[in-house]
């Protein structure tokens, strides 16, 4: 059989598409039939000896059956493309009382004594620890303790900090380490994963400070970014 044998005419090929489906796009129709017979014409050689073996005209058929198929399903598939969406914008702007006013009344006061534990002012750690009120106040600039502000000015400070009258041993890195008081302390008092649920507060009170700084490092100074 020679090449020409291969050749399908393109008219015949389009004529086949459309009684399948007739509802296909014209333009659909033309390009696929002029695809099927550019890719009949092109095969030459083994490959083409291959298929004058196996495509007869019942073979031919089925293709173009299946063709028409493919066609047929994909117009009938719907329309998924994204459609355009318009927004109800930032709704009703407030003045700065008003904000102020409404986010009073969300927020629930928390005595500080509920999430920092125990805490004293300068005279009840004076009086329970022996440390002078001048000795706190120094320690506290130097960052050796933690001061947490209870009210406008006044200073509570937690009373697990101290052990034997002096400051926590690596209590000062932690405080380095964090953005700011508060969030130092928070920190070292909740469980942490890397210690297997212990909280690091409870490893610096065990003498084990040298793990409880390397984690503050890494996490604390995250935090401050």
């Amino acid at each position: 059989m020679s090449e020409a044998a291969l050749q399908i005419d393109e008219t015949a090929v389009q004529a086949a598409l459309l009684a399948r489906n007739p509802r296909a796009p014209a333009s659909e129709l033309d390009s696929m039939a002029r695809f099927v017979s550019i890719a009949v014409d092109v095969m030459s050689g083994v490959a083409a000896q291959r298929l004058l073996k196996l495509a007869d005209k019942q073979t031919l058929r089925k293709v173009l059956e299946q063709v028409a198929d493919q066609l047929a399903t994909e117009e009938k598939m719907p329309d998924t493309s994204a459609e355009p969406m318009r927004g109800k914008g930032l709704g009703e702007v407030l003045s700065l009382a008003e904000g102020r006013a409404r986010l009073a009344a969300y927020a629930i006061p928390m005595p500080i004594e509920e999430w920092a534990g125990p805490v004293g002012g300068a005279k009840e750690i004076e009086a329970q620890f022996g440390v002078g009120r001048s000795t706190l106040s120094t320690w506290h600039k130097n960052g050796a303790v933690v001061g947490l502000l209870r009210g406008q000015r006044k200073l509570a400070y937690p009373l697990e900090q101290f052990i034997d009258g002096r400051p926590l041993q690596g209590l000062s890195d932690v405080v380095a380490a964090a953005p700011d008081a508060r969030s130092a302390w928070l920190w070292l008092r909740q469980p942490h994963g890397a210690l297997e649920g212990e909280t690091p507060l409870a490893l610096l009170r065990a003498g084990k400070r040298d793990q409880v700084i390397g984690l503050a490092a890494r996490d604390l100074s995250r935090e401050s970014d």
